[in-house]
């Protein structure tokens, strides 16, 4: 008994980070525009699959995919409107936090910034969505600090240029606060192309920013207790206070030690060997005599 409840605790708590974890993909355009819609759905979570499918309806027509309407899918691509060109970057690390922009991207609203609209894929699937953008089994080309400027602008040049001819999938490594920072300055500048270089070439160019919210979060309750170490307020992610969060766990345990008590209890009861009433036996005797 003592077992199962203890494995069942494990897949609990191995399951909590899975469910928590969320890849948020930011859409954003540049050009002409008109090749993707926000939808009027208020659901804007949906799957990798989706997504993937997305990508090649909009910048991969010779995959002969054809667009069915999933549901909970928050940005369609246009029926008579295609786009030019599709960059696809993905973007993870501990360098997120000296991302400024990146994160803004997250959060803006679908009219600022070129923003069409994001889309959540619950899970940890910022490796498999940069797989299936990227045409190489191996997935998305990892891109160094050395090398992001020099990469991001040439990718953002050619596409505002047309000349991609689908989709560009780049995954940029930023294992640190450096990375972060130069990462940051080359995504503004390449926005920056695009956005100039894509309406003077009347070219529509389509960018997915595909950031794992896992790491995103844990980045912001990192910074949530350096800033409230001293009075203890909001130092997770989801701002909860030591007070809540103690009285979580003592509710939670207590549940949990009463469970397990019960538990044990039933189980006693139904293993107790079974025997005659002594005293009715005894009475039945003396009665007979």
């Amino acid at each position: 008994m003592r077992s199962i409840v203890s494995l069942g605790l494990t897949a609990l708590v191995a399951a909590i980070p899975s469910v928590l974890a969320e890849t948020t993909v930011a859409i954003l355009e540049f050009g002409p525009g008109g090749s993707v819609h926000r939808t009027t759905s208020s659901v804007t979570v949906s799957s990798s699959a989706a997504v993937s499918s997305l990508w090649d309806v909009l910048h991969r027509p010779s995959s002969k995919q054809t667009w069915s309407r999933r549901a909970g899918m928050p940005i369609v691509p246009d029926l008579f409107t295609a786009a030019d060109a599709g960059i696809v970057i993905g973007i993870q690390g501990e360098g997120l936090k000296s991302m400024p922009t990146a994160l803004s991207l997250l959060d803006a609203e679908e009219t600022m910034d070129d923003v069409v609209g994001h889309i959540h894929v619950p899970g940890q699937d910022g490796a498999d969505l940069m797989k299936r953008a990227s045409a190489s089994s191996k997935g998305a080309e990892l891109i160094s600090k050395e090398l992001m400027g020099q990469r991001l602008q040439s990718t953002a040049e050619t596409a505002a240029r047309g000349a991609i001819g689908g989709i560009e999938a780049l995954s940029l490594a930023v294992d640190n606060a450096d990375a972060g920072k130069v990462a940051d300055e080359q995504l503004v500048r390449m926005l920056k192309t695009l956005k100039e270089q894509a309406v003077a070439n009347g070219k529509t160019v389509v960018l997915h920013l595909v950031v794992e919210e896992s790491t995103r979060r844990r980045l912001e309750g990192e910074e949530n207790e350096e800033e409230n170490q001293d009075n203890n307020n909001a130092y997770a992610w989801n701002e909860k206070t030591i007070y809540e969060i103690q009285t979580f766990n003592l509710f939670l345990w207590t549940s949990v030690g009463m469970f397990v008590i019960l538990a044990m209890t039933m189980s006693a009861f139904v293993a107790m060997p079974l025997m005659p009433d002594t005293l009715l036996f005894g009475e039945c005797k003396m009665a007979a005599d």
